[in-house]
Order: C-alpha cells, then sequence, then structure tokens
C-alpha cells in the first residue's frame, strides 16, 4: 500500500512540475498577433504592458485587425 501511495504522490509532482513550464519569448521575436494579444490579454503587470506598448509603436504593429480574434478568444477563456 506504501508503493502505492508514494506513486501516486511521485507523479503527481511530477504532473505538476510539467505543467508549470512556461515558455518565453523574447521581445525581439514576437508576431504581430502575439504582441497585441500580450498587450490587449496576457499581462495584468504595468511595467510589462508598457514595454509592449513601446514595442508595439517601434515595430508599427496595427493590433486592431486583430481585436475581434482577441476579444474572442478572452470571452471564450472566461467561459471555460
Amino acid at each position: 500500500m506504501n508503493k502505492f501511495i508514494y506513486f501516486i504522490l511521485i507523479s503527481f509532482f511530477s504532473l505538476y512540475g510539467i505543467s508549470e513550464d512556461k515558455t518565453f519569448v523574447p521581445f525581439k521575436e514576437l508576431s504581430e498577433f502575439q504582441a497585441c494579444y500580450a498587450f490587449l490579454i496576457g499581462t495584468p503587470d504595468l511595467e510589462e504592458k508598457s514595454m509592449l506598448k513601446d514595442w508595439i509603436e517601434i515595430k508599427d504593429f496595427n493590433c486592431d485587425k486583430h481585436l475581434e480574434v482577441i476579444y474572442r478568444a478572452k470571452i471564450l477563456g472566461t467561459i471555460r
């Protein structure tokens, strides 16, 4: 019985560790859609939002053409 409990605990913690891996994409590699999504929805941090806004202005990205898709994704994300 103890081996079973240890197996379950190890499995749980290994799955938890795998699910916590986050992908980090530097600003220089962001596509137009990724930058707009991160600015509009992605981060609550004001400093990151400020940097994203500056990056969007530097690269001259047009977030208006992605607004509908991003807002639909936000609605679907809140439903699930």
